[in-house]
Order: structure tokens, then sequence, then C-alpha cells
């Protein structure tokens, strides 16, 4: 069950029904219901799931009311491990039995490695990482311990956030589920908004740019021209995949009275990749900061050992994402780059707001995330080999534009209110010409990803794209028109949330 099907919205219409209407300001049976829709959600998928989910719910559960005790420490521990070793058996075994196997053919030793075979749970990197931080947070003091089993499941559970996040700490979001909640007109108006942009991004951009995205990286062995494309399209596709989702769970969890953290802040629109890495995927990045930087040192003890620890947080990142070369490459190239624009560039964090004057290095820093995402989308060890054969594209392109984006910024041309429409013509201009480039030049997706683009550079101060766009109602209501226009013309593509696999 997804967002973006008819199904969901029946369902999720059903819960808001009883939630309101006949539960109202009754906060164990809002949980009691909240806790079956999640188990029901999830469930849908493969009820074999609930299984996983229920013990690492259990485990974690018990853990939490013995970690001020004697042992707790060790039960914290055991927990952390028993939830990681979930995680590795559902998630990599085969990849590490399979790679280790031939390794050894090398020398000659022919082994049947042992495999397992079995679905990966939807979320489960999620729904681990999410117990992992509770059980922490309880023994260090940082998070009230959940007596009641009832609210502690929901919120491993709840549904809106559960198979692709955000991450949610315990001390934010489990008080919101323990106390009772009133119905906000406000609040589940901005929910209507932040799904309705959600789902405009998700329908209209990203399903139409997988489709695209399939047949550029077919192309892509031996032809480095589109190794720039497939990275280009890619970007643009996973981050409107997945900002669209994080935005309809927001925008779903509001309807409900409780608020969940912004799991993106218009990250296409930074300046340099350290603030990039701000502004996409919060929620993982902050847990990794919290969880694995910090434990390991962060950067208490030395510059050297500051750079050794951001290596491998970005390596487990690469991990984290899935079970393939592709995956840990693209935590190597970060963690590369990363450290080289800490150590080597000296790189600081840009403070302020964005404004149309920062264009050339919102272009540079793009062109770097790009790449890095076409190194993410590589399935075959071809498309790999052509892609840093090709990363001369990249720094030519991408050169060009930014002296481009330069010139005209330095004379003046460019109002911050057409800035992200100026990035997409120069794009648009740098693909005509070439072979194969041209059915990109769709009106069905170009002009929504304009207006996506165009919307969140206006909002880019504010919490979510469309929390006060445009100060005449009229206006208003006419941009939404525009957004359910583009939703029903946009043609029906069965397009899972990326983050699912996850």
């Amino acid at each position: 069950m997804q967002f973006t099907e008819i199904l969901f919205a029946i369902f999720m219409l059903t819960v808001f029904v009883l939630y309101w209407l006949l539960l109202r300001s009754r906060v164990k049976t809002q949980n009691m219901l909240l806790l079956a829709a999640s188990y029901f959600f999830y469930g849908w998928w493969d009820w074999r799931f609930l299984g996983l989910i229920i013990l690492t719910t259990t485990t974690t559960y018990l853990t939490g009311l013995f970690a001020a005790r004697r042992y707790g420490r060790l039960l914290t521990a055991l927990n952390i491990v028993f939830n990681i070793g979930i995680l590795i058996i559902f998630k990599y075994l085969n990849f590490f039995s399979e790679n280790l196997q031939r390794l050894l053919s090398v020398f000659g030793w022919n082994l049947d490695w042992f495999t397992i075979d079995v679905l990966l749970p939807v979320g489960i990197s999620f729904y681990t990482f999410q117990a992992i931080a509770y059980s922490v947070d309880v023994y260090k003091g940082r998070a009230a311990v959940c007596t009641n089993p009832v609210t502690f499941a929901t919120f491993i559970a709840y549904f809106p956030q559960l198979v692709a996040g955000p991450i949610e700490r315990a001390s934010q979001l489990l008080p919101q589920i323990a106390h009772a909640r009133q119905w906000n007109r406000a609040m589940a108006s901005s929910g209507l908004r932040l799904i309705l942009f959600g789902l405009m991004k998700k329908l209209c951009v990203a399903d139409m740019l997988a489709l695209y995205s399939d047949r550029i990286y077919a192309q892509i062995p031996g032809n480095p021209i589109l190794v720039l494309l497939g990275g280009i399209v890619f970007s643009i596709e996973i981050y409107c995949d997945f900002s669209a989702y994080s935005e309809i769970a927001r925008g779903v969890s509001r309807l409900l009275g409780i608020e969940l953290m912004a799991n993106f802040r218009f990250p296409y629109f930074s300046r340099n990749i350290l603030e990039f890495w701000q502004r996409w995927h919060i929620s993982l990045m902050l847990w990794f900061r919290d969880y694995l930087y910090i434990p390991l040192g962060g950067n208490r003890r030395g510059h050297t050992r500051a750079m050794w620890n951001t290596v491998l947080v970005f390596v487990v990142s690469g991990i984290w994402h899935g079970a393939a070369w592709n995956f840990i490459i693209w935590g190597i190239y970060w963690a590369a780059v990363y450290v080289a624009a800490k150590t080597l560039l000296h790189m600081r964090r840009p403070s302020g707001s964005t404004t149309a004057r920062d264009l050339p290095s919102i272009i540079l820093t793009f062109g770097t995330v790009a790449f890095g995402f076409y190194l993410f989308r590589c399935s075959e060890w071809s498309q790999l080999a052509t892609g840093f054969s090709g990363i001369w594209v990249y720094l030519l392109v991408f050169g060009v534009l930014w002296l481009i984006a330069t010139f005209i910024c330095r004379k003046g041309w460019l109002r911050p209110t057409v800035a992200g429409l100026a990035v997409a013509a120069i794009i648009a201009i740098a693909f005509i010409g070439f072979r194969n480039w041209l059915y990109l030049l769709k009106i069905w997706w170009m002009l929504p990803a304009a207006v996506v683009m165009v919307t969140e550079w206006k909002c880019r101060a504010m919490d979510y794209p469309l929390e006060r766009f445009g100060s005449s109602p009229w206006a208003r209501i006419a941009y939404y028109w525009l957004c359910i226009g583009y939703i029903i013309i946009s043609e029906p593509v069965e397009m899972t949330f990326i983050y699912f696999q996850f």
C-alpha cells in the first residue's frame, strides 16, 4: 500500500474518521487505533513482516524497562547487537556470502556457501535504527522510559514514517503519542498542502523521470556523454521521489495531530557539500552523527581521528542504503569528497539564507552531487567504469555553467525569483544537439519539474514549500488547482518509492 494509491486514500479516510469523530480526545483508544492501522498498513505489504517488527518492538521495549537497573548497559548492548544482527541477516548475509565465495574461488576454493532466500522486509533499516536510538537514549538518560506497551509499539510502527522515515527520536515522537491530541485546523490544512505538493513531485516528476532513467542507464556503457545525463536525471528523480514521500508522511501525520521532523531542507540549493549534507536526509545524517560519529570520538581526539570517523560514517551510510557495491563506492566517493573539502579546501558551512548570487556555488555543488548519484544508481560494473572514465564531462559542463552563472550574477542580470528557471534553462540548452537526449524535453515532466523548482526556490526559507505561497488567496487557490491538474493529467505509472528498498 503506497501513499500514491487510491487504496491508501480510502485507508487514511477511514482512520481519520475513526480517529477524530469517534475517538476524539481519548488518547488510549486513539493509540490503539494507530497501532492497529500501522500493523494493517505494514502487513498489507507482507503479513510475514509483522513478526519481525513485533520482535524488534518487544526486545527494545523490555530493554528500556531494565536500562536503568543492574546490567542495564549489558542489556542495551545485547539489544543493539540483536537488532543489527537481524538487519545483517535479512539485508546483507547473502551479499557477504556471495562475495566471500567469489574471493575464495580466486584461490581455488570452490565452496557451496550458505545463502538464504528471503524477502527484504520493507523499511527494516528505518525502524531498526529508530529502535536502536531509543535504547541508547534511554540508557544515556536522554529520553524517558516508555512503560506503556501500546504507546511504545505505536512509536516503532507509526505508519506515516514506518517504511521510509524520517527516523524519529524518542524524545520528540513518544511524548506526542503519549499525550492527548486535539483537532487543529491550521495543522490539518498545512498537512493537506504537504500531501498535495508531495503527490505532484512523486507522480508528475519522479515517476516520469524513472522511465527515462532506465532508458538512459541501459545505453550508458561505452558512452561517457550519457554519464552526465544519467547523473542529472537520477538526481532529480531520487530527490523528488524521496522528498515527496517525506512531505506526504509529514502531511498525513499532521492530519493526525502529530508533527514529524523535516527530512529535507531544499538540498539542491546548497552552496557547498557541507551544507548539502545538512539539508539531505536529515534524520539519517543526525542518527549517524549522534550514534556513530560522536561515540567514535567525533572531532574531540584530533583532526586525523575526526577525518577517519567521517570516512567511516560515509562508508557505513553507503552500506546502509543497500547490499551492493555501487552503494559502497558511493559512500567511499562522498567520504573522499567530504574529507577533501574540509581538509584540503578548508571549506566551512555558509551562513545566512541562499540568494540568487549564490547560483555559481549552487551549480558546482549540484554537479558534485549529481556524479555521486550517478554512482549510486549504477547496477553494473560497466556503468561504473564508464562513469569514472566520463567524469571529465561533469567537469567540463558544470565548469562552463559555473562561468556563465558567475558572469550573469556579476552583471546583476539574475533576479532571485528566476534563479531556478535560469538553471533549468541552461541545463535544457546544454541537452540540445546531443543524440538520444531530446526526449527529455517532453513537456509533461519539464513543466512540473520547473514548477517544483521555482516553488522550492521561493519557499526555501520556510518549513515546507507551500507554507506561505503567495499573498493573494486567489493566487494560492490557482496554484493548488495547477498542482491538482498536473496530477490528474499525469500518465499513470506504477513506481514504488525508491527508499522502500532501504
